[in-house]
């Protein structure tokens, strides 16, 4: 698993159904993912996993975040199953992991 247990802060998401499904997320050192949940049009509905996207310090707010996304340019290092996350009530805010 790339991203270690603890309690993640959601700094900005896109998409939502039931659950974000793009979001940027941070951890108490201030470390920055992306965290994407596609939808899969074979399966009719959204992966079951959200794939882990590394995002570098020098990349300031959500819109370079984003752009860069949809580049390609954030690498990407790992899956983490969509069910592993406990969301807090609004599911918009914070997840434990």
């Amino acid at each position: 698993m790339v991203l270690l247990p603890g309690q993640y802060r959601i700094l900005a998401y896109r998409g939502f159904h039931d659950l974000p499904r793009m979001m940027l997320v941070t951890d108490s050192a201030s470390k920055r993912w992306v965290l994407d949940c596609p939808f899969e049009d074979e399966r009719d509905d959204y992966a079951p996993v959200y794939r882990i996207h590394a995002v570098d310090t020098d990349i300031a707010g959500p819109s370079e975040v984003w752009e860069r996304h949809t580049l390609g340019l954030l690498p990407d290092i790992g899956a983490l199953s969509v069910n592993s996350l406990q969301f807090d009530e609004t599911r918009r805010a914070s997840f434990i992991l």
